[in-house]
């Protein structure tokens, strides 16, 4: 919504930080524990999807979710993580169900 009357000034990059974090922590549920990075993702009903890139210890990772969840490894060496629990090893790219 314009509540402030200035869309046309553009977007104001640091108040989406909030949406950021809301779909890779709640949505995706990105966690890192131990170091171990994780996801966890689901699609809200009404959604078609959603995608997001992150720098991960000297990678690029690119994470859509769909009706499936890809995840890309874009730059740098392979990574074992964690997928719905499942330990994986991403080399370039992994394709599972959305739970």
């Amino acid at each position: 919504d314009n509540y402030n009357n200035d869309t046309e000034d553009g977007l104001h990059i640091t108040s989406m930080t909030g949406s950021w974090l809301a779909i890779v922590h709640g949505f995706a549920q990105m966690k890192t524990w131990d170091g171990q990075l994780s996801f966890a993702p689901f699609l809200p009903q009404a959604w078609t999807g959603y995608a997001f890139h992150i720098n991960y210890r000297g990678r690029l990772l690119k994470i859509s979710v769909g009706q499936e969840v890809k995840l890309e490894l874009l730059r740098g060496q392979a990574l074992n993580l964690e997928i719905y629990g499942e330990k994986i090893e991403l080399r370039d790219f992994y394709i599972t169900k959305t739970k």
